[in-house]
């Protein structure tokens, strides 16, 4: 989709982002949804996707694509509005439970500054502000290797943006502060608290380029039978090792995200690339990942590729197990990683200006010590070291 186009539908979708407020109705209304498939030729492993939902238990998952949100701003003066956005996704508890993604009051106090609070979407990605608007990315979903690497999607905060211009180009300051909870595979909590970051992005003609960093304190609380197993283990295992289960769960950890982004689009050529790193001192690895992207477009069809990786930069402990649980510990190492490369061919197909078909096939090779983006059936073999084909299908809308 044309870069003009994809701001066109988001300044449709985000009243808040208007200048002029005195030409917008009291309140606006809008929306968006996916209905979405995908399957994997390995019957035993199942694909979950960046957001960690719930994987499902039939070769055909209607479920890790699928979502519907609904989105309200209410102009209280000329300078002033509320939004709010509820979401409805499958979620890691396997339902589709609607969730508050945004719901924030806006103050422009001049001409260019806005000041935002409640709960935000937290600018950690290049495409965060759309992250569940499918409609608005030449994929069926952003690339998985890079999405995955930070789950957190909303914070409760305040930001503000500050817009300016530079010559030929357009600039955007979006400085913010707050924090945020998701919910976990099996039962757990992860909690980002004190979150602190800076976001800039910059965009002349066809091309725009995304800068950003937040850290903040990190907690994450594992209830999973994996977890449950090697903690139990290492209870028996005696005090020695209570360092290392400090480690593995808990609330003292620190976190920082970094990335970068390009896109272009002049209509008919379009490049997208992003690198991102995480890093932090326990609970989860640390890695990097990155993704590019490239299209071409003749008409309504866009046929395109995309060449992804992450890769680990340090595990989650360097402490050692008992050498008995050496191996269940590598295994459950391996469960918290996500690193693969994957190549992708896809076409999206704009059946007109509010729908889009796509579909795409992803050769994805995981990593050896790793689960990359798929979940084994229980007693099955584990992802690691093997390659897996997935098939998706996606229609997108909005309204």
């Amino acid at each position: 989709m044309k870069r003009a186009h994809l701001l066109a539908l988001w300044l449709a979708l985000s009243p808040a982002a208007h200048a002029d407020d005195a030409l917008l109705p009291a309140l606006q209304l809008s929306g968006f949804a996916t209905l979405g498939a995908v399957t994997a030729d390995r019957s035993d492993l199942r694909f979950y996707g960046a957001d960690f939902n719930a994987p499902a238990r039939q070769r055909v998952d209607f479920g890790a694509d699928s979502v519907i949100g609904l989105q309200g701003s209410l102009r209280l003066s000329k300078a002033s509005d509320l939004t709010v956005q509820m979401t409805a996704k499958r979620n890691p508890h396997g339902d589709h439970r609607p969730q508050l993604s945004w719901a924030f009051f806006r103050h422009s106090p001049a001409d260019g500054i806005s000041i935002r609070a409640g709960r935000l979407r937290v600018p950690f990605f290049m495409f965060s502000d759309t992250l569940r608007v499918n409609y608005a990315h030449p994929w069926v979903r952003p690339p998985t290797e890079v999405y995955s690497l930070n789950p957190f999607a909303s914070a409760d905060g305040i930001d503000m943006l500050v817009h300016a211009s530079a010559g030929e180009w357009s600039i955007e300051l979006q400085p913010y502060y707050g924090g945020g909870s998701i919910d976990l595979l099996g039962g757990g909590e992860a909690r980002l608290h004190g979150v602190r970051g800076i976001n800039l992005t910059a965009s002349r003609d066809a091309l725009s380029v995304h800068l950003g960093h937040g850290q903040g304190r990190l907690a994450v609380h594992w209830k999973d039978s994996g977890f449950r197993a090697l903690s139990a283990a290492l209870a028996l295992a005696g005090p020695a090792y209570d360092a290392l289960a400090d480690e593995l769960s808990g609330r003292r950890g620190r976190a920082a995200f970094t990335s970068f982004g390009v896109h272009w689009d002049d209509g008919r050529h379009q490049f997208i690339g992003e690198y991102v790193r995480r890093r932090s001192d326990r609970y989860v690895d640390s890695a990097h990942a990155w993704y590019l992207s490239a299209g071409y477009r003749t008409g309504s069809v866009l046929p395109y590729v995309v060449l992804a990786s992450q890769r680990q930069d340090q595990a989650i402990t360097s402490l050692a197990p008992p050498a008995a649980l050496q191996g269940a510990f590598d295994a459950y190492l391996a469960s918290r990683s996500d690193a693969q490369r994957s190549l992708t061919l896809g076409v999206r197909w704009d059946l007109d200006s509010a729908l889009a078909f796509k579909a795409q096939l992803t050769h994805a090779r995981i990593g050896r010590q790793a689960w990359g983006s798929f979940y084994p059936d229980e007693g099955g073999r584990a992802p690691g070291g093997r390659r897996v084909n997935v098939l998706s299908v996606a229609i997108d809308m909005v309204f």
